[in-house]
């Protein structure tokens, strides 16, 4: 009984430290779940550039939809924030960097040396 006493304590410890291995292990850096610029946003100003959206997906990727005069076209992107500047990353190469702010339900986005900001409500 000693035996079996014995062995059934040493099993206990290792079920507690696989379960505190388990607890401990942290999610991956590149998930943006709680982010928020996760979520669709339109663009509600300035009002003489062309309709478009931001898709921005909890796993660092999104789409882009735009409305011109060429027609409506989607762009597929990653993105990824480091305090205040955002940077797009296209499939075709193009990186777009943005400084951002989100207030209320109104995301700013502003592109390098330009003081107007690209207004987006959340939708």
């Amino acid at each position: 009984m000693k035996f079996i006493s014995k062995h059934l304590s040493r099993i206990t410890l290792l079920f507690a430290a696989v379960m505190a291995c388990l607890a401990l292990t942290s999610c991956d850096d590149d998930d943006y779940y709680n982010n928020p610029l996760v979520g669709r946003w339109e663009l509600v100003a300035p009002t003489d550039v062309d309709y478009n959206c931001f898709y921005f997906y909890p796993d660092g990727t999104g789409q882009y939809y735009v409305d011109d005069f060429w027609g409506e076209d989607w762009y597929y992107f990653s993105w990824e924030v480091n305090g205040p500047n955002l940077a797009v990353y296209f499939n075709n190469g193009d990186v777009w960097y943005y400084s951002w702010t989100v207030q209320g339900s109104s995301l700013y986005l502003y592109a390098p040396g330009e003081n107007v900001p690209y207004v987006y409500n959340y939708f």
